[in-house]
């Protein structure tokens, strides 16, 4: 018998018969799911693609098919390497050795399904931990990481908001109450709790800041200043006194008849009085 299968079936047997979850298998189990996967999948190592290769040339001989066995089981593929020994158990019968080696691999696959049972349990035991501190207890740590498991949970959404309204950050909380209403939108309840933050959200922003005198004079001395209206010339004397023909500002200019012209000054001034005499001087007559 393989001295590895030999090693395995001593430990297998230790963790079956033991009480306490063997914690090197636990941290192990990363690896073998991933293994697992890999031979789901049908991605088998070059050494396991060597050895099917070699069986397929060979089916008449027990040898190709026992390295077959061995390397699957290096890959952490046991079922797949119990299959391949029953198969060959029915060619030969017989084989002490084959019979050996068949038997150690199921008990590697019994010890694979015994931690991943564990490991299931201890998730499962996990997750309801936390799902009882979020919705019991108002942990806020104990929400989120429920929520990883089950990120579209309406109840641990809601408890995960009321959470956060205890620890005073309205935000978050309503944060949380929108996802759920989004999940559950006739769920009246969380409407209220959502309205209710942002309510609370509103009342404690800070009111805008009132500008600075100095930001103000910053803000006139750099906004583009409107141009000034043209100023419209005065009208002058000669312009003002100017009559307006009736017959439009572009018509000739008319002047205006004797009997209505405007009297000089010369005119308007009092006269000195003449008087006439009759005595003429000598040699003249009037």
């Amino acid at each position: 018998m393989n001295a590895r299968l030999a090693v395995a079936v001593c430990v297998g047997a230790g963790l079956i018969g033991s009480i306490s979850p063997p914690a090197a298998a636990q941290a192990d189990v990363h690896a073998r799911a991933i293994a697992r996967a890999s031979c789901q999948s049908g991605k088998h190592t070059d050494a396991v693609v060597d050895a099917k290769a070699a069986m397929e040339r060979d089916q008449d001989q027990l040898g190709p098919r026992m390295r077959m066995a061995d390397a699957l089981v290096d890959q952490g593929c046991y079922q797949e390497a119990v299959e391949v020994l029953e198969a060959a158990e029915e060619a030969f019968p017989h084989s002490a050795e084959l019979s050996g080696k068949l038997r150690d691999v199921r008990s590697l696959v019994t010890e694979q399904t015994y931690i991943e049972g564990l490991t299931q349990a201890a998730e499962s035991a996990k997750v309801a931990r936390n799902q009882f501190r979020c919705t019991k207890l108002g942990d806020i740590a104990a929400c989120e990481d429920a929520l990883h498991a089950k990120p579209d949970d309406v109840t641990l959404l809601t408890a995960k908001g009321d959470a956060l309204m205890q620890a005073n950050r309205p935000t978050d909380a309503a944060t949380a109450y929108r996802h759920a209403s989004q999940l559950k939108p006739t769920d009246d309840t969380v409407k209220t709790k959502l309205a209710n933050a942002e309510s609370l959200v509103a009342k404690t922003q800070p009111a805008p800041a009132a500008p600075t005198p100095t930001a103000t004079v910053a803000a006139n001395t750099l906004a583009p200043k409107a141009p000034k209206a043209a100023r419209k010339p005065a009208p002058t004397v000669a312009a003002a006194t100017k009559p307006v023909s009736k017959l439009g500002p572009n018509a000739a200019a008319t002047k205006p008849p004797a009997s209505l012209a405007t009297p000089s000054v010369a005119a308007l001034a009092p006269q000195d009085a003449q008087t006439f005499s009759n005595e003429a001087p000598p040699g003249q007559t009037n």
